[in-house]
């Protein structure tokens, strides 16, 4: 969301009394996109943190202090950031933190399951503890997970280029408008007019063995007419090896030639696509 949009959103949520709970977990996860002639020598060279990032909610809210909604002498705020190691570490460390204002986190500090063990892993909080105090999770960050996260997301979108964009498949190509950065592990596709992602998906999954999420799964259950996404796709770059992320992406390409050309389905999974049956989950 651009500046303006996240100041809209909190001073929404400030006059209505609602509780934005903002899913940050991919702030420290963004880098400048590469071209598509880079080589593999300079694709896995260090990527320091981006900064300067834009303000998260709670970043903006926080400064603007207590509104009429809040108790008095107190500041709960209408905004709060949540992170997460799992995203930075590794997915088994299911450890995160919240930001907010002082008196929403000594309220969340205050519930039974934090007071009666204090996290939900003092194990790998431990870990954690050690991880920051000593640096090495920003010398993890900058020369291993960016790094990785920015060559597999070139090689995702080159594969794109190459195999959809022919048949008027829509790629959101940076984070940010005006900005050549991109960050998380997905791409975000946009099918062309008389497409359905849900049945594209559907036979990508019979003809091809490959399993990608189409855009229903992220619509708001309940409010369905407010937003939709029947013509999208989300496809994730961050865990299958490279070159079966290029090959996943093949493979879609494969069953949109088919749609298009309005072949009979047909049943192809041979045991190397079985391979990379989860590819982009």
């Amino acid at each position: 969301m651009s500046l303006h949009r996240r100041q809209a959103l909190v001073n929404l949520a400030r006059h209505h009394d609602a509780l934005i709970i903002c899913d940050d977990v991919y702030d420290f996860l963004q880098w400048p996109v590469l071209p598509p002639t880079s080589s593999a020598k300079n694709k896995l060279a260090p990527v320091p943190t981006p900064y300067p990032l834009l303000p998260r909610l709670s970043d903006i809210d926080i400064p603007l202090g207590p509104t009429r909604h809040d108790p008095k002498g107190k500041h709960f705020g209408h905004a709060i950031s949540n992170g997460s190691f799992s995203k930075l570490v590794g997915p088994g460390v299911r450890t995160g933190w919240v930001h907010g204002t002082a008196d929403f986190a000594h309220g969340l500090s205050a519930t039974g399951a934090s007071r009666s063990g204090g996290a939900p892993s003092q194990l790998t909080a431990a870990i954690l503890h050690q991880l920051l105090a000593s640096g090495d999770i920003d010398h993890y960050l900058e020369h291993n997970v960016r790094p990785g996260l920015q060559s597999r997301h070139a090689i995702a979108a080159a594969a794109v280029k190459r195999e959809l964009i022919w048949a008027g498949v829509g790629l959101l190509e940076t984070s940010e408008k005006g900005k050549e950065t991109f960050g998380g592990y997905f791409l975000w596709l946009t099918l062309p007019e008389g497409l359905n992602a849900k049945e594209l998906a559907d036979r990508a999954l019979r003809e091809e063995n490959l399993i990608i999420a189409p855009g229903s799964n992220f619509q708001v259950a309940g409010d369905e007419d407010a937003v939709t996404f029947p013509r999208n796709l989300r496809l994730t770059f961050s865990w299958e090896e490279e070159a079966d992320v290029a090959e996943g992406i093949e493979r879609l390409g494969a069953v949109l030639r088919r749609v298009i050309d309005g072949d009979e389905e047909k049943a192809i999974v041979s045991h190397q696509a079985e391979g990379v049956a989860a590819a982009f989950k």
